[in-house]
């Protein structure tokens, strides 16, 4: 899933426990869970930390995800009254491709004990959708999981 999707949930998690550790980690195990829904990234074209240089579009489709995750972040966070959890939430959500996609150094981690584990459990549980004409559906997955994290957010 993009980071926005991730960063969503995780924050919706955390103004549920109201509690920032238990916040952060449901929102590390969430970012499993979503990761295991079908849904299209950068990898759906064989994007990795090792080649994002190799496409130009992929950077701006990086940076973009970045942003769209920022503003659905502080969207929630001002919502919620500055909560401390639900600062959490999203950075344990966040946190698990913060650690393995990351391309100044998941290439190096993914070499050694602990990480190197981690990440083969992370590309496992991975769902990506790989034929382009499906595409479309892995982006519907991730819209649907952000609107029903807002949905959340504006019935409290």
């Amino acid at each position: 899933m993009t980071l926005a999707a991730h960063v969503a949930v995780g924050a919706v998690i955390g103004l549920a426990t109201k509690n920032p550790v238990l916040g952060f980690f449901a929102g590390f195990v969430s970012h499993f869970v979503l990761d295991a829904i079908p849904h299209s990234d950068l990898g759906s074209f064989g994007g990795d930390a090792g080649n994002f240089k190799k496409i130009k579009s992929w950077g701006l489709v990086i940076f973009g995800d970045i942003i769209l995750s920022a503003a659905l972040f502080f969207l929630i966070f001002y919502k919620t009254n500055f909560l401390p959890a639900v600062f959490w939430g999203a950075f344990g959500g966040a946190l698990p491709d913060f650690i393995d996609n990351n391309p100044l150094w998941s290439l190096s981690l993914r070499k050694v004990f602990p990480t190197n584990y981690f990440h083969a459990f992370h590309e496992t549980i991975h769902f990506t959708i790989s034929k382009k004409k499906y595409f479309w559906m892995g982006i519907a997955t991730q819209v649907v999981v952000i609107m029903v994290s807002l949905s959340y957010i504006l019935i409290i």
